[in-house]
């Protein structure tokens, strides 16, 4: 006891005196407070004066360990036994280190034989190695040993919260990472989680203090620096993005995701070589992910490659799906191919769907077209023109083999959450409301820290009409993760419950946190076309269309329109002009165009001719009448 009591002591001197105390004593105190590019160059100096100096030997396999450095970390150890350590007093630590090296197994054995002086760290790694293989029922009767040992150890919240998360208890995450927090303020590992999940919970700018209070205390904190990355650029902060990618690399002598968010950037401003280059810089640690994938795909694509970007699409799509973005990948790249049919067979999962985007309506309305099936093109074309207000519960149905296999396995295991999600999902899809209102019901009750219950929850309710009541239940998702589904959930079950200021207010505040969202900027930009503030239409749509590029008919028809309804038809011809070159099936393209030429007078004959082509491709809209009558009467 005198001994930890001297030692704490000698801590504070050399905390709160500069360079007071030996440079172990330093190193030592800048790792308690969190800073460890400090700490680390005084246990080197330490390490210089005495090698064999096991405790600074001890300290740097922390520091290790704090960077993610197993390999290093174990080397260390290795030398404060040769130096004297116990073995029982290091067995935590190299556990960790094993850990670290993706071998859970050893990690476990090497806990095991942790002096009882350690044993709530011990057990904090025998979790997150159980974890590791899967093992959740072992994993947290681990953490609860942990928390039973050390209530107050930040370490151990830190730790529990990321396993909450995991298992999609996100309430209870962010409780125990907002304790983790509150009993050491400079844990730079439990910052980084908490911005982590504030940034799902609120959105990008809400994130951002996280990060910024996590480099104040590390300036070279590596996972701070490349999460900050990440959300400036999401949120098209490129210059901030690329000095935080840039900081990563001298840190590292080269980073992997700091070249994938480089990639990102370069792909966005369509210069797909350097695209291709920082990608491949990569050397494969996004190949297995479905971001990198994508991104993969939409470099082939951007460089010509169409045969590759389907090949990877494919495979993609194999594992997932329900990926839309990969299907409608793929059907660009066969549809670029000259293949109609690979276009259709891509498409057709997500076209099917109540919720389909313009894009996907229009292009397997081409695709069968030009395969000669006009009656099936022109009913996906009057909805591409037409789009229908989304579903709330928009999913993919299962086969009747598949269902009864997922049916099984929810009636074989109650308890377990994600089996009963697959199945409140599947009984959606198949317009078993009742059944899966029921189920929802008793999923969200038993789960309430999760956000994913109450999703399916006001999915059920919203097939059952109660738009109100799915309103309130994506109000408890948004409360615990703030996402691009969940708020658009919410803004439509507003709505269509009367509730239009509100729906208003949480897009405001989702464009707020997330203003690169491009669905949000979809949607904000519709919102105020039906509005008639045709200048901030305008506004919304530029931004979109310096992000996404000139190739999508809606964005450039829509803007079109904006602009002529302002009377700026210089703009507004070209635009429309290009829309329909894009998409001359559309009757809402062939619609705008004539309207715009006719109305003009810069060619009324065409205009007219373009209006009568558009009536025709969709004879029940009423205002593509209202305006071929007009033009007719001259």
């Amino acid at each position: 006891m005198r001994q930890r009591a001297l030692l704490a002591l000698l801590i504070l001197l050399a905390a709160c005196s500069g360079r007071a105390g030996t440079p172990y004593q330093r190193g030592l105190a800048a790792f308690e407070s969190g800073d460890m590019s400090t700490a680390k160059v005084e246990i080197m100096n330490a390490l210089q004066l005495d090698p064999g100096d096991r405790a600074a030997r001890i300290v740097l396999a922390r520091i290790d360990l704090a960077a993610g450095d197993g390999v290093g970390a174990e080397a260390e150890i290795a030398r404060a036994r040769q130096n004297g350590a116990p073995a029982a007093d290091t067995a935590h630590l190299l556990a960790e280190a094993k850990l670290l090296q993706g071998d859970p197994r050893a990690a476990i054995g090497e806990a095991a034989g942790a002096a009882p002086a350690f044993g709530a760290a011990a057990a904090r790694i025998m979790g997150r190695a159980y974890q590791a293989l899967g093992d959740g029922a072992n994993a947290l009767i681990q953490f609860n040993r942990a928390l039973a040992l050390a209530p107050e150890d930040s370490a151990v919240w830190t730790d529990l919260a990321r396993f909450r998360r995991a298992n999609g208890d996100l309430g209870g995450a962010l409780q125990a990472a907002d304790r983790a927090v509150a009993l050491k303020p400079r844990n730079t590992d439990a910052l980084v989680l908490r911005g982590e999940l504030t940034r799902s919970q609120y959105g990008l700018a809400a994130a951002l203090p996280w990060f910024d209070r996590t480099l104040e205390i590390d300036r070279n904190n590596l996972a701070a620096l490349l999460d900050r990355a990440a959300t400036y650029g999401d949120m098209g902060r490129m210059r901030d993005m690329l000095a935080d990618a840039r900081q990563a690399h001298q840190l590292t002598g080269g980073n992997a995701t700091a070249y994938y968010l480089q990639a990102v950037l370069a792909a966005r401003a369509r210069d797909w070589t350097l695209a291709r280059d920082l990608y491949a810089r990569t050397n494969g640690a996004f190949e297995g992910a479905p971001a990198g994938q994508l991104l993969a795909s939409v470099i082939d694509l951007g460089l010509g490659n169409d045969s590759q970007a389907a090949d990877r699409l494919g495979q993609l799509i194999s594992n997932q799906p329900g990926n839309r973005k990969a299907r409608r990948l793929l059907a660009l790249a066969r549809w670029r191919s000259g293949d109609a049919a690979g276009t259709i067979a891509a498409l057709r999962p997500i076209a099917d769907l109540a919720d389909a985007d313009s894009y996907s309506l229009t292009l397997i309305g081409q695709a069968l077209a030009r395969s000669g099936d006009a009656a099936g093109a022109a009913r996906y074309l009057a909805r591409a023109a037409m789009p229908q207000q989304g579903s709330l519960a928009a999913l993919q149905p299962l086969s009747d083999e598949e269902f009864a296999a997922v049916r099984a396995a929810a009636e074989r295991d109650p308890d377990n959450g994600p089996t009963q999600v697959r199945l409140v999902s599947a009984l959606l899809a198949r317009g078993l409301g009742g059944e899966a209102l029921a189920r929802a019901r008793r999923l969200a009750a038993a789960n309430p820290g999760a956000p994913e219950p109450a999703i399916l929850l006001g999915d059920a309710l919203g097939t059952q009409g109660d738009f109100a009541g799915a309103a309130e239940q994506y109000r408890r998702a948004a409360n615990l993760e703030f996402t691009e589904p969940v708020a658009l959930r919410l803004i439509e079950a507003l709505q269509r419950s009367g509730q239009a200021a509100a729906a208003d207010q949480v897009l405001a505040l989702f464009l707020r946190e997330n203003p690169q969202n491009i669905p949000a900027l979809t949607l904000r930009a519709g919102r105020l076309m039906q509005a008639g503030d045709w200048a901030n239409a305008a506004r919304v749509y530029e931004t979109l269309r310096v992000r996404i590029g000139n190739n999508d008919a809606t964005i450039l028809n829509n803007l079109a329109w904006a602009y002529s309804e302002q009377g700026d038809y210089g703009r507004a011809i070209p635009l429309a002009r290009r829309a329909w070159s894009l998409d001359r099936d559309n009757p809402a393209t062939a619609d705008t165009l004539g309207w715009i030429l006719f109305k003009s007078g810069v060619d009324r004959a065409r205009g007219l001719v373009l209006l009568q082509q558009a009536a025709r491709g969709a004879p029940s809209d009423a205002a593509i009448r209202s305006r071929l009558e007009q033009a007719r009467r001259g």
